[in-house]
């Protein structure tokens, strides 16, 4: 049975004000559900005291140009709860994007939207891959752009006059504003709140949000990768890139163009940074992996040599052996014997 925690909502009515912060939240179909939940709900705990969820200090629409619910990445749907009109209503545009290369189209009337944002003097913020959807408006040509760095390369390619912008948070230019999405998401929607609300509100949502463990606090059992803490942000976004193209075909040369390098000088980096060559780095990562998934899965060797890059079987249990001294079949073997006794 339900019980009662009205005991724990608020004392006092709230404050009779206007909500010093409106944002208007424009998303493109197949967006990420995750950044943009931690972006809403940033402003959900800065927009009232404690977790009590009324828009106080802060309020935010879902808009679209008709009343459809639009289809996340994940297939979660979320509903409208306004069509697009005056965007003076708002004192942020905020346009959540997410997977490109999917069949979809974006309707004419967001970026119509967008455009006229601008031109009545709102500020307009691109999260996620949302800061093409600006670009394709011409709204940040000439422009710096926060960007993941898995489409930094994409966005230098698609659109020469913008300036990708992959160890920052947040940029901005301007009336423009990036965000990368993911996590950062969240520092997006801090960056609105300090110049809204003032930076209390906003660690008062931060520290709400995160308690103690901030970003940097590490909840796995496996050491962080030193390698993605390098200072220098090509080696650290090359090793990222490693991280995704485990089993793709993907050389070397084509992770320092991604990252907006050469093979010899990501070479150079990597040597100077961490005493290893990327080729041996990113090998050591597809035999951890291999190791792992040998200790903790059923799959079959071969089916492990595929999900970790290696060319065939023969390729990883060469590697295998020279660098654990040991098949991957025996320390399946020696692991599960262990298991049963």
């Amino acid at each position: 049975m339900q019980r009662d925690y009205s005991q724990l909502g608020p004392s006092k009515p709230p404050p009779e004000i206007t909500s010093p912060l409106r944002v208007g939240i424009v998303a493109t179909p197949n967006f990420t559900l995750m950044p943009l939940a931690c972006f809403t709900d940033f402003l959900r705990l800065a927009g009232d005291e404690g977790d009590f969820s009324r828009r106080i200090y802060c309020d935010w629409e879902l808009l679209s140009h008709n009343l459809d619910p639009i289809r996340s990445s994940c297939g979660l749907e979320l509903t409208p709860g306004r069509t697009y009109g005056n965007p003076s209503d708002y004192d942020f545009i905020v346009v959540h994007g997410g997977i490109l290369h999917a069949d979809h189209r974006i309707p004419p009337e967001l970026y119509d939207f967008v455009t006229a944002a601008v031109r009545n003097g709102v500020p307009v913020a691109g999260n996620c891959s949302g800061s093409f959807v600006l670009a394709e408006a011409g709204l940040l040509a000439g422009k710096k752009c926060a960007v993941h760095f898995t489409l930094a390369g994409l966005l230098r390619q698609t659109f020469p006059d913008i300036t990708p912008v992959t160890d920052r948070p947040v940029v901005v230019d301007g009336n423009v504003i990036t965000c990368p999405g993911g996590l950062a998401s969240i520092k997006l929607a801090m960056y609105l709140v300090s110049n809204a609300c003032g930076e209390s509100r906003a660690h008062k949502a931060f520290h709400y949000l995160l308690g103690d463990h901030g970003f940097d606090r590490q909840g796995a059992i496996e050491e962080p990768d030193l390698g993605m803490k390098c200072g220098d942000r090509r080696v650290a976004n090359a090793i990222g890139l490693m991280r995704q193209k485990m089993y793709e075909l993907c050389s070397l040369a084509d992770i320092a163009a991604s990252v907006g390098t050469s093979e010899r000088e990501l070479s150079r980096l990597f040597q100077k940074h961490l005493q290893v060559a990327p080729g041996e780095y990113w090998r050591q990562m597809r035999l951890k992996a291999a190791k792992w998934m040998v200790l903790n899965s059923d799959r079959s060797i071969a089916q492990i040599a595929y999900e970790c890059g290696f060319t065939d079987c023969a390729h990883l249990v060469n590697w295998f052996r020279r660098t654990y001294h040991v098949t991957p079949a025996k320390l399946r073997r020696s692991h599960r014997e262990l298991g049963v006794r």
